[in-house]
């Protein structure tokens, strides 16, 4: 299941309206000169690696260069406790996925279409894993004759960990970008703490008042209601401190629903957490390990499929029978 922090990037940046302007300042500027932004289209994120084993890019986009050359654009948003030694290997998976199912839906072309991978990174530490895969090689005590026949894939980083508020502000984003990346950034930050969350909801409130103003006017209001979830979801605050403190600033009837919605959603998620808990639990203790698409199966489930399987998990002989319809 995709995080918040993936939720409300993809739903934000997944859109070229919004993925333009952040592309556009995050690639160098001799390589964002020689694109054709008119042309950046999303792609289907899903691919087949060896033995169609599937993968699952956060955001695929083909575009067209200055030479009329199609270049797709692998962006991932990396946003964890820490970086690891070996995410430029997993990048390198991920866009040999890419090109594979780029072989089998184009079994004629001779020639490979370059594909550049973005890695996004907002977070509070700054990020230290290598930026090529080679760097993963121990050069120093491997004979320089080899060097050229070692795999090479660099990445384009936008880190954000030490970027401060005015110099993102200063990016040519959209108001949605901003809003977005603002909070990816700044908001875990400032989340377990009321003081440091009322600071950040007054830093951003002009941005976030203008997202308001826009998806209350249709367009983006999918957008604004995934950024106040987002709020909700990553705050350690309780939920009525969360509500009130948003209630201030935005102090129309619509918006304080929204509020009061937002937390009894948020409610019956942390319900519905708790019951795939306990249910992967039992399945586990009678039937053994379950696999990974039974696992998935429980934590997709809809609240009534929830109470009805853990109705069923003492009587069912098999998890066959207790996922049965």
């Amino acid at each position: 299941m995709a995080s918040h922090h993936d939720h409300l990037f993809q739903l934000a940046f997944g859109d070229p309206e919004h993925a333009v302007p952040l592309l556009r300042t995050a690639l160098p500027a001799t390589l964002a000169k020689a694109i054709d932004w008119r042309t950046l289209t999303r792609k289907n994120p899903t691919h087949h690696g060896r033995r169609s084993r599937r993968t699952h890019c956060d955001l695929l986009f083909s575009v067209r260069t200055d030479r009329r050359q199609t270049l797709l654009l692998y962006v991932v948003l990396e946003h964890k406790s820490k970086s690891h030694r070996f995410d430029a290997l997993q990048i390198l998976d991920q866009v040999t996925a890419v090109l594979r199912t780029h072989r089998r839906e184009h079994p004629r072309d001779h020639f490979l279409p370059p594909v550049l991978p973005v890695v996004l990174h907002a977070d509070a530490r700054p990020w230290r894993s290598p930026h090529n895969v080679r760097d993963l090689f121990d050069l120093d005590r491997i004979p320089e004759a080899l060097h050229d026949y070692l795999p090479s894939l660099p990445y384009v980083l936008d880190d954000l960990h030490d970027v401060p508020p005015e110099r993102l502000r200063q990016r040519a984003l959209s108001v949605f970008g901003l809003c977005a990346l603002s909070a990816l950034q700044y908001l875990p930050a400032a989340a377990r703490d009321e003081r440091a969350f009322a600071a950040f909801l007054d830093a951003w409130h002009d941005i976030q008042e203008q997202a308001h103003r826009i998806g209350a006017a249709g367009n983006g209001r999918d957008l604004f209601d995934a950024l106040v979830d987002y709020v909700f979801a990553t705050s350690g605050l309780p939920t009525p401190v969360v509500q009130r403190l948003l209630t201030r600033r935005f102090p129309d009837p619509a918006m304080k629903n929204k509020f009061v919605s937002t937390a009894q959603q948020l409610r019956n998620e942390g319900r519905a957490e708790v019951q795939v808990s306990t249910l992967l639990r039992q399945i586990t203790r009678r039937f053994g390990k379950p696999e990974p698409d039974v696992v998935e199966r429980v934590r997709n489930g809809a609240p009534e499929e929830l109470d009805r399987w853990l109705d069923r998990i003492l009587d069912a002989a098999s998890v066959d029978e207790l996922l049965a319809d």
